[in-house]
């Protein structure tokens, strides 16, 4: 895996981080023998730094190995010592043993010299290794110690990271990291990252820590996630006391105000249009999602969307997706699926772009085009466990068109034994099928696994309405139906509420 939360760095720049400046005179205690032992190993590591000055990096790296394995590495300076495992480290990731420089750094950040690099370093490697407790905790340091450097972290990295933790139900890490970038005040890209303040202060709710749990939620800035707090009881003890700061439409209207300058400010960037259309999206103004990404598609059929945008193969896929929703949600299905093919062509995270392909699959499948669905998802490969489950809701879409029971049987047991991976796709296929009762039972699970009770909630609430494909409002339909059963009311007003909103679902 590369490295995702950094950029790997360069040896000549490594060099620069790692070049020892101690004494490398041995302890004059030291027996002559183990003085010149000891001065060997300092020797082998200024030779590794003189080959690193020369680009030599297998000479470089040999070196430090032999002299991190000497017996008498543990005599030299401790600055030496530092660096020299911080070294080994940067190459050792720049071949892609992660391993082997997770192992280097976690001796060298138990130095008292070790710095952001060592830390970040130990950050990355351990995410890459899967160990997001340490991954968590190497952040949290991060974030205390140098707060300046947390802009040089990939945010969605970071959002990746507070995930990981929460399916693993870590809260202790999970809450001392966010709790470090709480403190720290970052944000994704100048904007408060909502939902993770959000799931901060459930947990200090959770441990009945409200004075805590109040500061937190009080930097809340999105009106979905304020949305998501009304609606769940166990947030009673904050919204309820501060109404306006949980105000579902002056916290909207706010953000698309915010969006709009930051529209404004960043004319070179696509990613304020794309956090605008999404803005757009829940409330309806389809015809401006459009509008304010007409010239960033004039430039790409221009050719030089890559001048035009520093983030341009980034972020145009999304700003095509969006104007796919808005498209769909005005019933213009074929110009919709025109765009979302578009979108479907451009890379994602450098390779085959899975979201819009299996946006367009679902598409076709709900307009009962099942060669054209089945077209569209025919090249996917490896996918995310989430994706993979969308993917197989089309195929399940798919092949109930086409009257296959042994596909449909195919695709209802996959869904069904990873359904924890996206519980409300599962959801949506049982509605699919209309295995009603299965269905609300599932959700009357929903609401009572506390993991899973926020989602469920946000999906009970009455929106503002959107044209729907005809498979879309059957399932609908069949939704309202179970929500309506006195068994899953009864569950309901235990946990939260249903109240109307003027803005439409969450986009997933």
């Amino acid at each position: 895996m590369s490295r995702i939360f950094v950029a790997a760095m360069a040896p000549v720049l490594l060099l620069t981080m790692c070049t020892a400046r101690a004494s490398t005179t041995p302890a004059p205690e030291l027996h002559d023998r183990a003085a010149s032992s000891v001065e060997d190993a300092a020797q082998m590591v200024q030779q590794a730094f003189d080959d690193l000055s020369r680009n030599d990096v297998p000479s470089a790296q040999a070196e430090l190995e032999e002299a991190i394995q000497a017996r008498d590495f543990a005599d030299l300076p401790a600055d030496l010592r530092y660096r020299a495992l911080l070294a080994a480290s940067l190459l050792a990731e720049q071949n892609g043993d992660n391993r082997k420089a997770h192992n280097l750094t976690l001796q060298a950040t138990a130095f008292d010299e070790a710095d952001d690099t060592a830390w970040t370093t130990r950050l990355s490697t351990a995410f890459s290794l899967g160990d997001y407790h340490d991954a968590g905790r190497s952040l949290a340091v991060s974030a205390r110690r140098w707060p300046e450097k947390l802009g040089d972290l990939m945010p969605s990295a970071i959002w990746q990271l507070h995930h990981h933790l929460k399916q693993a139900n870590d809260t202790d890490a999970d809450r001392e990291m966010l709790d470090a970038l709480f403190d720290a005040g970052w944000q994704d890209n100048g904007v408060e990252p909502s939902d993770l303040w959000r799931d901060l202060a459930l947990l200090y709710v959770q441990r009945d820590e409200i004075e805590r749990a109040t500061t937190v939620a009080l930097r809340i800035a999105s009106g979905q996630t304020a949305l998501s707090m009304l609606v769940d009881k166990r947030f009673d003890p904050i919204t309820l006391k501060h109404p306006r700061a949980f105000d579902v439409d002056r916290l909207v209207a706010a953000e698309i105000e915010a969006a709009e300058t930051r529209t404004k400010a960043h004319p070179d960037q696509l990613a304020p249009i794309t956090d605008l259309q999404e803005l757009l999206l829940i409330t309806g103004r389809y015809p401006r999602v459009l509008s304010v990404s007409d010239e960033a598609v004039a430039h790409a059929a221009y050719g030089d969307g890559e001048k035009a945008y520093t983030d341009f193969s980034e972020k145009y896929n999304w700003v095509l997706d969006n104007r796919f929703r808005a498209l769909v949600r005005e019933g213009h299905w074929d110009d919709a699926s025109r765009v979302e093919e578009l979108a479907a062509r451009r890379p994602e995270q450098g390779g085959m772009n899975v979201s819009q392909l299996i946006n367009l699959g679902e598409l076709y499948a709900d307009l009962n085009r099942p060669g054209k669905a089945a077209d569209a998802i025919a090249e996917l490969g490896d996918v995310s466990p989430y994706g993979r489950m969308q993917l197989e809701s089309v195929k399940l879409r798919i092949a109930a068109e086409k009257s296959d029971d042994a596909a449909v049987a195919a695709a209802m047991a996959y869904l069904r034994e990873h359904r924890a991976d996206a519980i409300a796709t599962w959801e949506d296929a049982l509605l699919f099928r209309g295995e009603l009762d299965a269905a609300a039972a599932l959700l009357i699970e929903r609401l009572e696994n506390p993991a899973w009770r926020n989602r469920a909630l946000l999906d009970m609430q009455r929106y503002a309405q959107v044209t729907e494909t005809p498979v879309d409002k059957m399932i609908h339909d069949r939704w309202n139906t179970i929500t309506a059963r006195p068994d899953v009311e009864a569950v309901m007003r235990k946990v939260g509420r249903v109240k109307r909103f003027d803005i439409t679902a969450e986009l997933r």
